[in-house]
């Protein structure tokens, strides 16, 4: 008895050479889109011109951003990396919101958008517009539930 006929034999030698082809395409795609060392100098460049064009921005700015920059944010932070610590340096969050938001974080994973913040007691959605800017989540630190960042 027979498993296949022979012009399924070719059907599926032919899609098994397509899916192969792909392949090739997809990681040579994934190769040649990597950036180059000066690319990754450039954009390195690109950041620590922005980072200080932030912080003569906020060393002009009104009182509140004047502590922010004292207090090392002058670049969003993100959710899944900082300490209590950090997030007290946020407006309107004290060491009680900073403990929900570390706590909820080991509970439950990291977070996938800064839009998650809204699952904590005491966090609404004003709250996210007046950190708007000042947090962030990075996809590199998006991991499985569970994992601790520290």
């Amino acid at each position: 008895m027979k498993l296949f006929t022979r012009e399924e034999k070719r059907v599926l030698l032919y899609l098994s050479v397509l899916l192969f082809a792909g392949l090739l395409v997809r990681q040579g795609r994934n190769y040649f889109s990597r950036p180059t060392a000066s690319e990754a100098v450039e954009r390195r460049a690109a950041l620590e011109a922005f980072n200080e064009d932030s912080r003569r921005y906020l060393a002009a700015a009104d009182s509140e951003s004047m502590e922010l920059w004292a207090a090392g944010l002058v670049s969003p932070i993100d959710l899944n990396q900082a300490s209590e610590e950090k997030l007290q340096a946020l407006p309107g969050i004290g060491p009680v919101l900073a403990k929900k938001i570390v706590d909820y974080r080991d509970k439950n994973g990291y977070f996938r958008t800064v839009q998650d913040l809204v699952k904590i007691k005491g966090i609404g959605p004003k709250s996210l517009l007046r950190w708007e800017g000042l947090i962030t989540v990075l996809e590199d630190t998006i991991r499985t539930k569970g994992k601790s960042v520290e």
